[in-house]
């Protein structure tokens, strides 16, 4: 009897090199084996037709062996077997690189069925590397193929075989599905949906292999959410004054939107319900989250209570430090800024005052959660672009006080089924509207040869007093990716192509803080006219002077990336106008581009985005924060979320044994799965 939890050490033929190969694949049970699923099926059912070229899909075709084919050696080991075809009254040929084995396989005027690439070429037709096998005795030829991806160190036959050997031996696949749900919902078994997704006779096989295992991803994650929804977590921070806050917004320099009002009323809503506030305010760069994040800390202080704010970077913590001071400077509401990089001394003092209560308002990096780090009485928790973080450091520092309220700001626009599964636990405001007297920032896609016209306009833009970003998606150049553009040559390159009369500057992550903070300053106080960086300035520059960004090598950047990006311009009176620059000419990269200039709304392009990226790369390499989404794809499969969410509140109400322990067992995995997951 094999097992799910089986080592690896007990399937005939996986001696210690082959373990070796597969553990480093990340297969080290054989439940993971069962769970390395083929990322694509060949299906020879696809027959071509002589009429027609198909130059990059591979076709079935049935044709004569019109005689046994002619091996011809080039030099060395190189060989060609060529084989003469009768294939619908045309004349082929089936051609075999370094396969001289094959002569004497084929029998004159005996039909075949061959499976490959057909080429035309100088008015040949030929079939390359085709499998084969006899018209007369087809066998499993017309079964589907699973392919599976390539694991170093492994030949391509191993994981088929060891699989098959598997399911021919007594194999045990736990499946703690209620008898009921399986029932009502038409699914397989597990162990029938592996064999199903592996061994499959027909596409259909696949299908129903997969829409099991979709189910199930989709149920753990539905249940997950509503454990966490369920839990009623009361709060012991008593939060009873709220006369100071109007006359505190009256004092602002600008009015609220009424989408920011929404916000503040959502919040009020869930500080007087006497439950822990878990609340995602999500809003546009530029839509006036920080004013919220303020608001909320001035909220706290009022009551006696500490706002702590984690920033991702140490740029964006100086950068909230200014603005929280500068808002709140008539107020006795005291602020400090808490980085990685302060002197020892400085950072002890601001922390004794930290915990004796003399600090209201304490923004930092993760430095804010280290075990030095002591409040006198944290009553909220603001995470800014919460999917920089880890669901581990957002609980340290919520553990740092008495269940504090936690606020979680982002920018980045996510798509609704992900925002769902990202932040389940939250409850979610959106801010969709932009501040008053914002233009809508102008759009345009050009080649690299119209770099000369654009400088062109930035300067004229320049000499009206306003300031550039220039944005390259690599530090320095490199010799595999000599088209990319890098700031450190496209800066000496400007430096060339501006007139010396505008002040230029560079900036990117490897620099010195102090040198970073340095540049920043003097951007944002106007003695800088055009800054040529990274995506650094994606989050934590706010200058309204700015009314031009040209982003060189756009195609490099992801489409939610380029909208953040853009959102660094705009944020004055004026218009302001954004060039993307590609010389790409793939379809898909022109589509890309065209996305962004048509559409301003952030959560459409995390739409179109999350669909041109899947789940996997959204946040980059294992960066999205939840379960391993195996074959689930949020934006595709809303009906099956829905459905398994009406499901889950079923088991969740059940008293049935069955339904409980499947509840427990669920939960236990998913609670496994999301704790070691890291946003950093």
């Amino acid at each position: 009897m094999m097992k799910w939890e089986d080592s690896l050490e007990k399937i005939k033929g996986v001696g210690p090199k082959r373990r070796e190969a597969l553990e480093k694949a990340g297969i080290k049970s054989v439940g993971d084996l069962l769970s390395y699923y083929p990322r694509r099926y060949i299906d020879r059912n696809v027959f071509g037709s002589s009429a027609q070229v198909y130059e990059d899909q591979e076709i079935s075709i049935k044709a004569t062996v019109l005689d046994r084919g002619r091996l011809n050696r080039i030099r060395g080991n190189l060989s060609i077997f060529s084989v003469p075809l009768l294939w619908e009254e045309k004349k082929i040929a089936a051609v075999f690189f370094n396969q001289p084995y094959l002569k004497g396989s084929f029998q004159e005027n005996q039909d075949y069925y061959f499976y490959g690439k057909v080429k035309k070429n100088h008015g040949d037709i030929k079939i390359t590397n085709p499998q084969f096998v006899s018209a007369n005795h087809p066998g499993n030829f017309f079964e589907l193929t699973p392919v599976y991806r390539k694991i170093q160190g492994l030949p391509g036959s191993v994981i088929p075989k060891t699989l098959s050997q598997l399911f021919t031996a007594e194999l045990e696949v736990p499946d703690a599905m209620p008898a009921e749900i399986r029932s009502s919902e038409k699914l397989l078994d597990m162990k029938s949906a592996l064999k199903a997704i592996h061994f499959p006779k027909k596409p259909e096989d696949v299908v129903r292999g997969i829409d099991r295992l979709k189910f199930n991803e989709a149920l753990k994650i539905n249940m997950g959410i509503m454990a966490g929804a369920r839990e009623k977590r009361y709060s012991d921070i008593d939060i009873n004054l709220f006369a100071g806050l109007e006359p505190f917004i009256g004092s602002l320099p600008y009015d609220l939107t009424a989408s920011q009002r929404s916000v503040i009323g959502d919040m009020i809503a869930d500080l007087k319900s006497g439950q822990v506030m878990n609340r995602l305010v999500q809003g546009d760069v530029g839509s006036g989250k920080t004013v919220i994040a303020v608001i909320a800390a001035c909220l706290m202080a009022q009551n006696g209570y500490q706002t702590a704010y984690m920033a991702p970077t140490e740029i964006l913590a100086m950068q909230h430090g200014r603005n929280f001071a500068d808002l709140l400077k008539n107020t006795g509401i005291t602020v400090e800024v808490v980085t990685g990089s302060l002197k020892a001394k400085e950072k002890r003092e601001i922390l004794e005052r930290v915990a004796k209560g003399a600090v209201s308002v304490i923004i930092g990096t993760h430095a804010l959660i280290q075990q030095s780090v002591e409040y006198y009485n944290l009553g909220l928790v603001i995470t800014d672009e919460q999917h920089r973080f880890g669901v581990k450091q957002r609980s340290q520092l919520a553990l740092k006080g008495r269940k504090p309220h936690t606020m979680v700001m982002s920018a980045t626009p996510i798509p609704r089924t992900l925002a769902l599964i990202l932040y389940g636990d939250l409850s979610v405001s959106y801010i969709d509207e932009l501040p008053k007297g914002r233009k809508p920032i102008k759009t345009y896609c050009y080649n690299e040869a119209s770099l000369y016209k654009i400088l062109g306009f930035v300067e004229e833009q320049m000499s009206k007093g306003r300031q550039t970003f220039v944005i390259c998606p690599f530090i320095e150049a490199s010799d595999e990716l000599l088209e990319v553009r890098d700031t450190e040559s496209v800066y000496l390159e400007l430096l060339q192509k501006i007139d010396p009369k505008y002040r230029m500057a560079c900036l990117h992550g490897r620099l010195k803080s102090e040198t970073k903070e340095a540049i920043i300053q003097a951007f944002n106080q106007g003695q800088i006219d055009c800054l040529v960086a990274t995506s650094i300035i994606e989050v934590g520059i706010d200058v309204p002077n700015v009314s031009t960004m040209i982003i060189l090598s756009a195609e490099r950047f992801g489409l939610s990336q380029l909208h953040q990006l853009r959102g660094r311009v705009g944020r004055g009176n004026h218009q302001s106008f954004c060039f993307l620059v590609t010389n790409s000419k793939s379809e898909d990269t022109l589509a890309r581009m065209k996305v962004i200039v048509n559409n301003r709304d952030g959560r459409k392009i995390a739409d179109e985005d999350f669909k041109l990226r899947g789940p996997g790369d959204y946040f980059g390499f294992k960066q999205h924060g939840l379960p391993k989404l195996g074959l689930l794809d949020p934006t595709q499969e809303l009906a099956l979320i829905k459905r398994t969410k009406e499901i889950a509140e079923v088991i969740f109400e059940s008293t049935s044994q069955e339904m409980m322990t499947f509840q427990h067992d669920v939960l236990k995995s998913f609670y496994i799965e999301i704790a070691d997951i890291s946003f950093n």
